[in-house]
């Protein structure tokens, strides 16, 4: 079959939430994946008995209420569950001088930092005022497409001639004073890959009012969560093929009607969702259906950070206690942009701050690792400056010197890592060490990039990518569109899938 309704690029959790929104509105589906696996960054690994989840380390929004919660059902996805982390405090960051732990519900954190700074006791309670009114307002904001939805909003205008151009640092100097204090709130911007001098500030709150529910871990790891997806898309009747990278979305009369594989296959369809990011995709497109602001803006796209991961099956020997299902997020400084700056100049980490956790903590019943043991994550923000001479380089045939290179890093985090897990480097039995050279070769993301476009005020809210694309009939999802992330990634998705399923039926009624 080379006719479809409805075409999908790329099997993130994105693409895959929107092959399944088309399928269950009664279009044919095709879902094309460039690798060896569906899931995208839901595609777990073994190494020997270790299981390892190298794209979710927690999710919000999955209690009873939870957006994702909601979305699974929508798509009859039941079968997905979540185990909730520790609801007293589930996020740990820890500076030189200052540590403190996040939890469910904002309240308690905001009294945790109330009485650790007492001075600035009322300009904390401003600040969480200001996330509440954020949670209220922001979706207002996102919905402007006429003039009534615009006369709904336009209450909330004050607000964001206030702060819709600020970062998190211009935010935070506005409140306080000390930086321990400062730097306790920008705790989880490695969830989006950007210290406070860059990223927006309303994103940053968004990412705590999203962990605000409670933080969770699906039952079963990514893999579960992946094949559930898998099959209901097969039960669906979606056609699925791996293997088969696109490399051109075809158009008539600025029309999309179908795609070509780099294998020369071609396939029409009425609709194309594209899961990959969105200068990739463009580059598919005949570049006079682009338009010239779209196409700079593309052309001058800022990518997040790649990532370097260490995937360890340790002996359960090692004293785990302090981390049970905790994130640690470790800081050599409270001046996380600082920590930032060397980053972004291609500074290889040195284990002087990390992202720390236990995945076989969070899903003690799961199959991470055999009896006896533990699967340990340790998580570091990277430029890909220091790995572009193996750019052209295929996994597992890097040569000895980048091998060398990764097992030098890896020893400095391990060995930074046993302030929090005593004994760890005597207790490893595996490691696998991951650059953005791997995200590239797994997940083709450019540059190896883990958040998609980067969370800077310009790229953010309504400056992201719309969900329609240049061409009728095509439409994006992924990290390019909302935000990174899983929830956001699959939202972008199902309002794909609804797009495309709309915009077919209101074609050819």
């Amino acid at each position: 079959m080379t006719q479809f309704d409805v075409i999908v690029i790329g099997s993130g959790i994105g693409g895959m939430t929107a092959a399944l929104t088309a399928a269950r509105l009664e279009k044919s589906v095709l879902l094309l994946e460039a690798g060896k696996q569906y899931g995208g960054f839901l595609n777990p690994f073994q190494r020997g008995q270790f299981h390892f989840d190298p794209g979710l380390h927690y999710i919000g929004d999955c209690g009873p209420e939870g957006r994702f919660t909601r979305l699974l059902a929508n798509l009859g996805l039941e079968d997905i569950q979540f185990n909730e982390l520790n609801p007293a405090g589930f996020d740990h960051y820890s500076f030189p001088e200052y540590q403190i732990t996040f939890g469910k519900g904002l309240a308690r954190f905001e009294q945790q930092l109330m009485q650790d700074f007492p001075r600035e006791k009322d300009k904390i309670a401003a600040f969480f005022r200001l996330m509440v009114e954020v949670e209220r307002v922001l979706p207002a904001l996102m919905k402007i497409r006429d003039v009534p939805t615009f006369l709904k909003a336009v209450r909330h205008i004050p607000f964001y001639l206030r702060w819709g151009k600020a970062t998190l640092k211009e935010m935070l100097d506005s409140f306080f004073v000390d930086p321990n204090l400062k730097a306790a709130i920008s705790g989880p911007c490695g969830d989006i890959g950007l210290p406070p001098c860059k990223v927006h500030g309303l994103i940053h709150l968004n990412i705590l009012l999203h962990y605000a529910g409670g933080g969770f871990f699906p039952k079963g790891g990514t893999k579960h969560m992946r094949d559930v997806y898998v099959r209901e898309l097969m039960a669906h009747g979606v056609t699925m093929e791996r293997f088969n990278a696109v490399d051109k979305i075809v158009t008539e009369n600025k029309t999309v009607c179908g795609v070509r594989t780099e294998k020369g296959t071609e396939y029409q369809g009425r609709s194309v969702i594209s899961n990959i990011q969105v200068d990739d995709t463009y580059a598919m497109l005949d570049e006079r259906l682009v338009p010239k602001k779209l196409r700079r803006k593309t052309e001058n796209l800022e990518y997040s950070l790649g990532s370097l991961c260490l995937f360890l099956g340790v002996k359960d020997t090692c004293d785990t206690s302090f981390i049970k299902d905790k994130n640690v997020w470790h800081y050599s400084s409270n001046d996380i942009d600082a920590i930032y700056a060397d980053i972004f100049e291609g500074a290889l980490p040195d284990g002087s701050s990390f992202f720390l956790s236990v995945p076989s903590h969070k899903d003690p019943t799961g199959s991470s690792a055999p009896d006896g043991h533990y699967a340990v994550e340790i998580v570091t923000l990277v430029s890909p400056k220091p790995f572009k001479e193996w750019a052209s380089t295929k996994v597992m045939k890097r040569g000895e010197e980048y091998t060398r290179l990764k097992n030098q890093v890896a020893d400095k985090i391990i060995s930074a890592a046993e302030r929090y897990i005593p004994g760890l480097a005597a207790c490893v039995v595996s490691r696998e060490i991951s650059t953005p050279l791997s995200n590239y070769s797994f997940v083709r993301t450019p540059e190896g990039n883990i958040y998609g476009p980067a969370q800077t005020v310009s790229q953010s809210g309504r400056s992201r990518f719309p969900l329609g694309g240049p061409a009728s009939g095509l439409f994006l999802c992924g990290a390019s569109v909302i935000s990174a992330g899983i929830v956001p990634c699959a939202a972008s998705g199902f309002w794909a899938g609804k797009g495309a399923a709309r915009y077919l039926d209101g074609c050819y009624a």
